[in-house]
């Protein structure tokens, strides 16, 4: 199943990247999900700055069928690799994984922030597969929903950190 989910932040792209590769921004991002328990790595190199994410989210709200299939909770790990450098018009790109450890669903991806709108556009554009027979479409429509919530939430609380951590 494809998604492509974009929101805007009122602020400039460059402003976006700090907050994104903040482990204070991961820590409140993850806190907000809803999250039993997460964990936060970040890791920095020459030329990527990898953002790792480690969530157990209740299950509350999934279909019944895929509440059987996972339990009441379930793990996400996201890990995006975000180029140092800005292209032209100051927007940065990412390479974007999320795997549900123990499951056969995972989404590989991009995400991008460019100038556009309010401020910043903020788009995650990617696939999302759940290799499971004759109900895998079933499970890719449970689960992207939650993506799309996930990016939604970065929406409302880019206002709250910026207002929170000024430039």
């Amino acid at each position: 199943m494809r998604i492509h989910e974009t929101v805007e932040h009122d602020a400039t792209p460059q402003q976006v990247f700090d907050m994104i590769c903040s482990p204070e921004y991961q820590e409140l991002k993850c806190a907000r999900s809803g999250a039993l328990e997460h964990e936060v790595a970040i890791e920095v190199e020459d030329d990527a700055r990898t953002i790792v994410t480690r969530r157990r989210l209740p299950t509350e709200g999934f279909p019944d069928f895929a509440r059987k299939f996972v339990g009441d909770a379930v793990d996400v790990v996201e890990t995006q690799v975000w180029g140092l450098t800005s292209d032209e018009d100051g927007g940065h790109t990412a390479s974007l994984h999320v795997e549900i450890p123990r499951t056969p669903v995972s989404m590989s991806g991009s995400v991008f922030l460019a100038a556009g709108g309010a401020g910043t556009e903020h788009t995650v554009e990617g696939e999302l597969k759940a290799n499971v027979p004759f109900i895998g479409g079933k499970v890719e429509a449970a689960v992207a929903p939650v993506l799309a919530r996930a990016l939604r939430l970065e929406a409302k609380l880019s206002p709250e950190w910026f207002e929170q951590n000024p430039a």
